[in-house]
């Protein structure tokens, strides 16, 4: 049995944590812990695709696999609690897991970043398995915007069942494994700092991963699992330095607190939108350095008390809230209780090490206090954006017409939004391959226009997918931005599925086929169960790979006393042929021998 969601416990330091996430999986998958398993699309590394069947929860665990299929190709699954709105901001995930070793396969338990903006808002590997070793890692944006990280081995033995437990700070990442520590991180400009959700995916190798000993071979069972019990997930909510009761979590009540020497605080005072950061460490000297914070002169919370040791590197981390208006600022601290005792070592200072406005550096937000008094540090708040206007409604708005990728094939996509502080952006990707840039729309879908972007390339025969990834949704009292996919075709062929509303930051599939005969066809059947919608009014529509028993055609506006059938033949491809006394519109079932009537619906 787990921990209780809403269970509160304290630890050694002090820190505070609320149990948010409890799941022993005797109840079976549960969709408001951990929302939609991962599904559909190619990988990055093109070795394998994401199959919800891949994710489950048997033998009162969950079970994630990779699966090899009759046709050659590998599947793999993935889940994540961000999926189910399920995230933390600093605290601990510990859970129970065993991983199947198997050539060629790996997996990753881990913390993903809720806004899935990569690697910007990092990423943290509780536990990785390449070539069946223990690798626990952290991920950061470098200087240079890329992926930058820094892994320990552990040599732990991950195909057995061991107890992981991550404990997540803004000054101090921990992992341990069986209670002993195998990975710690103290620097803050690597530790992630924005809210992540607990999930695990398995991966499969292709032959040039080097650091993942290449993909599967002969040896590699047809499915390899990971098996993950017991997870309890819990948000920090602050700090009792040295075990006493500290000022409130969030907020700017409550006198000053003595820390433990050495013993960092974690503190957020005043409220509102603004947010500054400050690095404050100290020189401790028969006591702590004790200060106030003030913006523009007015004092924001009471007098605070310093922890961190500047000596050890470490940094108090002090959130100051406040909603500023556009313009120069300035933020102060005030040190009050200088002490000297005749030597260096007898000396308590106040250190300010850095200070972020709203994310940004200020470029002087550093200070060494080694007397009482105020130093000043100047910010500004840039005027907010002028918000786009929404057109008035039957207003045309200009399109963007646009072609990203290259090559013989083309999809033609049909993209509108909600402009709200700036247009919608997103990413288009085919098999998991990205084509172009970050895509900005540009028509007003209040207006009814679009945007016509052709994304080209060479797809070969069989199924694909194309993916698009709405990535910077934003609302407020004044708006809400959004996109819209309002058409999609392929060769001149509609998609089954061409539209989608995306009113939240996320993916979603689109399918689209080539003919192995190079049939011309309207609608492109799969290997799945498919339903048809044929509108009244559509004119000749041709459909190839339609299966009877199995697909449907769902035709609107027409009499079935009026259908009629025939086998013919067109462009010498042989099929069958629907069609309705006195409507034009006809329908033509390329390669199809039959059409039963519980193959059809009328609405």
């Amino acid at each position: 049995m787990v921990s209780s969601v809403g269970t509160i416990s304290t630890d050694a330091n002090g820190n505070q944590y609320r149990v948010v996430l409890s799941d022993d999986f005797s109840a079976g998958y549960n969709f408001s812990k951990w929302g939609s398993v991962y599904h559909g699309g190619t990988y990055g590394n093109g070795a394998f695709w994401w199959n919800a069947n891949d994710v489950k929860v048997a033998s009162g665990e969950m079970q994630v696999s990779a699966t090899r299929h009759a046709n050659g190709s590998w599947s793999a699954g993935g889940f994540n609690s961000k999926a189910a709105n399920v995230t933390i901001k600093y605290g601990t995930v510990e859970f129970d897991a065993r991983v199947e070793k198997a050539q060629g396969t790996q997996a990753a338990i881990l913390m993903w970043p809720k806004s899935d903006v990569w690697p910007r808002d990092g990423e943290i590997d509780i536990l990785e398995t390449p070539k069946g070793g223990s690798m626990h890692t952290v991920h950061w944006e470098g200087a240079n915007g890329k992926d930058t990280y820094s892994a320990k081995l552990s040599g732990i033995d991950s195909s057995q069942t061991h107890h992981y437990k991550m404990t997540w700070l803004p000054n101090l990442l921990t992992i341990t494994v069986d209670g002993k520590v195998v990975g710690s991180w103290t620097n803050p400009d690597v530790i992630p700092d924005t809210a992540m959700g607990f999930g695990a995916m398995s991966y499969v190798a292709n032959n040039s991963e080097a650091w993942l000993g290449g993909g599967p071979n002969s040896s590699t069972p047809g499915k390899v699992t990971t098996h993950i019990d017991n997870v309890v997930m819990s948000q920090w909510t602050g700090t009792t330095p040295g075990g006493s009761t500290g000022g409130t979590p969030g907020g700017s009540t409550g006198g000053p607190t003595t820390p433990a020497p050495g013993t960092p605080v974690i503190k957020t005072i005043g409220t509102g939108s603004d947010t500054l950061v400050l690095k404050i460490s100290e020189d401790a000297y028969n006591g702590h350095a004790q200060y106030t914070i003030s913006v523009d002169g007015k004092q924001v919370g009471t007098t605070l008390t310093a922890g961190a040791s500047h000596a050890a590197g470490q940094d108090d981390i002090i959130t100051v809230k406040g909603n500023w208006g556009a313009g120069a600022h300035k933020v102060t601290v005030n040190f009050l209780n200088d002490a000297y005792g005749g030597s260096a070592s007898l000396d308590r200072n106040l250190h300010v090490d850095g200070i972020t406005f709203n994310g940004a550096a200020l470029s002087k937000g550093t200070a060494d206090l080694d007397r009482n008094g105020p130093v000043d540090f100047g910010f500004t708040k840039a005027a907010p954006p002028v918000p786009t206007p929404s057109p008035a409604p039957g207003t045309p708005a200009t399109g963007l017409v646009k072609t990203i990728g290259a090559g013989s094939d083309a999809i033609v996509m049909k993209v509108n939004q909600d402009a709200y502080n700036g247009s919608a952006q997103y990413i288009v990707s085919v098999d998991g391959k990205q084509i172009g840039g970050t895509q900005t729309a540009s028509a007003s879908h209040a207006a009814k226009a679009s945007d016509v972007i052709t994304v080209k390339g060479d797809w070969g025969a069989g199924s694909h997918t194309l993916t698009v990834k709405f990535i910077n949704d934003a609302s407020g009292s004044g708006g809400d931005r959004n996109l819209y996919i309002d058409d999609l075709t392929y060769k001149g062929a509609t998609f089954a599925k061409d539209s989608h509303a995306f009113k939240v930051n996320g993916p979603d599939d689109f399918r689209f086929s080539e003919a192995t005969g190079g049939f011309g066809a309207t609608y492109l059947g799969t290997s799945a169960r498919d339903s048809f919608a044929i509108d009244r009014g559509e004119g000749h529509v041709v459909i190839d790979g339609f299966t009877s028993g199995a697909d449907k055609l769902a035709f609107r506006g027409f009499s079935q006393s009026g259908l009629h059938t025939a086998t013919t033949s067109e462009g010498g491809v042989s099929g069958v042929l629907v069609s309705f006394d006195g409507v034009s519109d006809t329908v033509f079932l390329a390669h199809a021998s039959k059409l039963a009537a519980s193959d059809m619906l009328f609405a």
